[in-house]
């Protein structure tokens, strides 16, 4: 029987719903320098972190601008979007009501900065530990941040079960030799159609449903 002690959440549309400010400041920057950005293009790219997004945008060339300077002018764009909204997903706190026997993390593709910035502290310290793009050489789909917060919540590989609405978070998981739950959300950074292809364990649209996984699982 394969137990689990540790879940694992991605951070940006699997807790929050945030991805629509992350495309919107991406957006407003670009056209604070006069240039135009698709949005479809733009959602594309949020699975990645924005070091990555900078680069595949290239925004050095066409906004002239280092990447120090962007991260700094989008992140003050994306904090002032989100102040004062209401962006904790409806079935987070009672999906987390229910998980208190086990250890929770976070693992997200954002800085620290912004990890800290976008998680609501009533939110946040429901989990045990959490960790950013800031403490690792390489962001998801590299196992390397799902294998370090194991660690730190003192669980075995086989022990974690990753919650995320990414293909990133697929990927990562499986490479990280975790069980993996996509979940699905219409402002997510993944369609229903990517999440399938990637061929998660589980896939589900709602987080209400991450008790009866975890005993398909232990089962």
């Amino acid at each position: 029987m394969q137990k689990i002690k540790a879940i694992i959440f991605d951070l940006d549309g699997t807790l929050i719903d945030t991805i629509p400010f992350h495309a919107e400041s991406f957006i407003t920057l670009f056209g604070l320098f006069g240039h135009k950005v698709k949005k479809q293009k733009i959602k594309h790219y949020l699975r990645l972190n924005t070091e990555e997004i900078y680069k595949k945008l290239g925004a050095k060339k066409t906004l002239k601008l280092d990447m120090k300077k962007f991260l700094e002018l989008r992140r003050r764009i994306y904090y002032a979007a989100i102040k004062g909204k209401k962006t904790v997903f409806n079935d987070v706190f009672p999906a987390l009501q229910k998980l208190k026997k086990y250890r929770l993390g976070i693992a997200t593709n954002s800085s620290r900065k912004t990890l800290l910035k976008s998680t609501p502290k009533g939110l946040f310290k429901k989990f045990d530990s959490a960790i950013s793009f800031s403490e690792v050489k390489s962001a998801k789909p590299s196992p390397e941040m799902l294998l370090k917060i194991a660690k730190k919540l003192k669980a075995k590989t086989k022990e974690c079960l990753v919650i995320g609405d990414s293909v990133m978070d697929v990927k990562a998981a499986k490479k990280a030799g975790m069980k993996i739950m996509s979940i699905y959300r219409k402002t997510g950074a993944s369609t229903l159609k990517e999440l399938q292809r990637e061929k998660p364990d589980f896939i589900a649209k709602s987080l209400s449903e991450i008790t009866g996984t975890i005993k398909k699982i232990e089962n």
